[in-house]
C-alpha cells in the first residue's frame, strides 16, 4: 500500500472518531427520568405540534356531554377533539377531496351526529361522530334554503334540526326523515343565532335585523316578538337548561333576560362601552359568560348582579360554552387555540386545538 493511500485511510478513521471524542460523559449518558420528564413537558411531540390551527378559530362547538369539540377556521381546516384530553380525532370532511369552510355546526343531543354548514352552501350536512362518515345532506327544493346557511341548532330530543340562511329564512327539518318539517320566513337579515328551549319544540332566533322571535316546530308564525326590529344587531342567544330563561346580547351594549313562559321581559344588564361577542349560561343558571369585544372574558354572577372575574386576552374572542358540570368554561376565537377556564377562579386551565410554532 503506497504511503497516498495510507494517508487517505487514516484521515477517514480520524474523521469517523472525530466527532465522538467531543461528546462529554454526560451527554453519552442517558437521561434521567426526571430530565425526561421535564423535556417532554417543555417540548411537546412533533405531531402535537403539526395538528391544529395555524389561524384564527371561527366556529367552535361544543357537544352537550362534553365530550367533543368541534373548531373551524376560516383555511378550511375543521377538526374533531377529545376534550378531555385535547387531541384531534379526526379532520371532518374526510376523506372527501374537496376542502370545507364551516360556518356553523352543532352537535345532537346524544353527540352522535354533528351537523354543519358551509360557506355559500344551502344544504346542511349531517355527519356520524363516531365512524366519521357523512350521512347526507339536507336538502328540499322547494321548501328548502335558497341562500347559504349560516346557523343550526337540534331539539333537546334530537329529533329536529333548524337552520337559519343569509335572507332570513328557518327550515326545521326531520332529521330521520330527512325532510322539512316547517319553513318561515323569519328575518328581514341574516339568521345568526338559534336556541331550542328545552323541554320541548320551541325555538328562538335572532337576526341582523335586531329582533328576537320565539316559534314552535307544531305551529306556523312566530309565537311571540320578545324583541321588535330595531338597528341594534343581536349578537348571541343563550337559554337556560330549564328552559325558563332566554338571554339575547346586542350591539346596543346590552344582555336581555326574559320570562320564556310569561314571554315577559325580566332584566336588562348594560356593559357600558362593551361590544359582546358571545353569551353561555352555566348549567345552574346562575352565572353568564359574556365575550366582550375589549379583548376579556367575563364571569357575570347573575344573582349578584356583578362580575365574578374578568380575565384579558391578546385578541378578542368570538364563542362560549360551559362543560356540563359546569366546573369548565370553554372559549374560543381571537386565536388559534380554545381555552379552558376553572370557573370558580378565573384560573385558565390549559389550551388546545393551536399549533405550537
Amino acid at each position: 500500500m503506497s504511503r497516498f493511500q495510507k494517508t487517505i485511510i487514516c484521515s477517514l478513521l480520524l474523521l469517523t472518531i472525530y466527532p465522538f471524542s467531543l461528546l462529554s460523559a454526560a451527554e453519552l449518558s442517558p437521561p434521567s427520568l426526571s430530565e425526561s420528564k421535564a423535556r417532554t413537558e417543555a417540548r411537546p411531540a412533533a405531531k402535537e405540534q403539526l395538528d391544529g390551527h395555524r389561524k384564527e378559530i371561527s366556529v367552535f362547538a361544543l357537544s352537550r356531554d362534553g365530550l367533543y369539540a368541534l373548531t373551524g377556521d376560516e383555511d378550511e381546516n375543521n377538526f374533531l377533539w377529545d376534550v378531555k384530553s385535547g387531541k384531534k380525532i379526526r379532520e371532518i370532511g374526510k376523506p372527501d377531496p374537496v376542502r370545507i369552510w364551516v360556518v356553523a355546526a352543532a352537535f345532537s343531543p346524544d353527540s352522535s351526529i354533528l351537523a354543519w354548514a358551509r360557506y355559500r352552501k344551502h344544504t346542511p350536512v349531517l355527519w356520524d361522530v363516531k365512524s366519521g362518515k357523512k350521512l347526507g345532506i339536507l336538502l328540499s327544493r322547494e321548501n328548502g334554503h335558497k341562500a347559504e346557511v349560516v346557523s343550526l341548532a337540534f331539539s333537546g330530543d334530537g329529533r329536529y334540526l333548524a337552520s337559519g340562511d343569509m335572507q332570513g329564512a328557518i327550515v326545521v327539518w326531520n332529521i330521520k326523515e330527512r325532510s322539512v318539517v316547517r319553513s318561515y320566513k323569519a328575518h328581514s337579515g341574516e339568521v345568526n343565532r338559534i336556541v331550542f328551549i328545552p323541554g320541548g319544540n320551541e325555538f328562538a332566533s335572532a337576526g341582523m335585523d335586531g329582533a328576537v322571535y320565539l316559534w314552535s316546530v307544531d305551529k306556523d308564525g312566530a309565537l311571540a316578538t320578545l324583541l321588535p326590529p330595531s338597528d341594534d344587531i343581536v349578537t348571541s342567544l343563550t337559554v337556560s337548561s330549564n328552559g325558563s330563561a332566554l338571554y339575547a346580547a346586542s350591539d346596543n351594549l346590552t344582555v336581555k333576560g326574559w320570562n320564556v313562559a310569561l314571554r315577559s321581559l325580566r332584566s336588562t344588564i348594560s356593559f357600558k362601552d362593551r361590544l359582546i361577542n358571545n353569551i353561555a349560561l352555566s348549567p345552574n343558571g346562575n352565572l353568564m359568560a359574556v365575550i366582550e369585544e375589549d379583548e376579556s372574558v367575563l364571569l357575570w354572577n347573575l344573582r349578584e348582579g356583578k362580575p365574578a372575574w374578568n380575565n384579558h386576552l391578546m385578541d378578542s374572542a368570538l364563542t362560549a360554552g360551559f362543560s356540563p358540570d359546569g366546573a369548565s368554561l370553554f372559549t374560543s376565537g381571537g386565536d388559534n387555540w380554545v381555552r379552558e377556564w376553572d370557573v370558580s377562579s378565573g384560573r385558565l386551565l390549559r389550551k388546545f386545538g393551536g399549533v405550537v410554532e
